[in-house]
């Protein structure tokens, strides 16, 4: 199973009641899935960097779960059709951590290839 974060920005038009049975709803949608979330990390209320359908204001919550495809498909295709949601993003953070990895070693590869570039015009100048 792959490891997704979802960052989610709600309404703040909405009490809490009516935002926690909507989370709730989703979290029914991932475990019937065959999803599991690994971890929440709720943000709460916050001031957006710009307006969206005239709100100033949202609520985020972020979610990493483990899950296949077709959990990260239902889940979106919820999330599009839903009232209360202002924005989502979906990242797989594995090949996220791929990418990294493979930035990491090109850039140590930049770093070795200019330290042995700087050594040998060190070794040229001495000669």
């Amino acid at each position: 199973m792959a490891l997704y974060e979802v960052g989610i920005v709600l309404s703040t038009n909405h009490d809490e009641q009516d935002r926690e049975a909507f989370l709730a709803e989703l979290r029914e949608l991932l475990a019937g899935q065959k999803a599991t979330i690994v971890k929440q990390d709720v943000w709460g209320k916050r001031m957006l960097a710009y307006e969206i359908d005239h709100q100033r204001e949202g609520f985020y919550v972020f979610w990493q779960f483990e899950g296949e495809g077709p959990a990260v498909k239902a889940l979106e295709y919820r999330l599009r059709l839903s009232e209360p949601v202002l924005r989502y993003m979906t990242l797989n953070l594995d090949r996220e951590m791929q990418r990294s990895r493979k930035m990491e070693r090109v850039r140590a590869k930049q770093k070795a290839a200019k330290a042995a570039k700087e050594a040998a015009a060190l070794a040229g100048g001495e000669a």
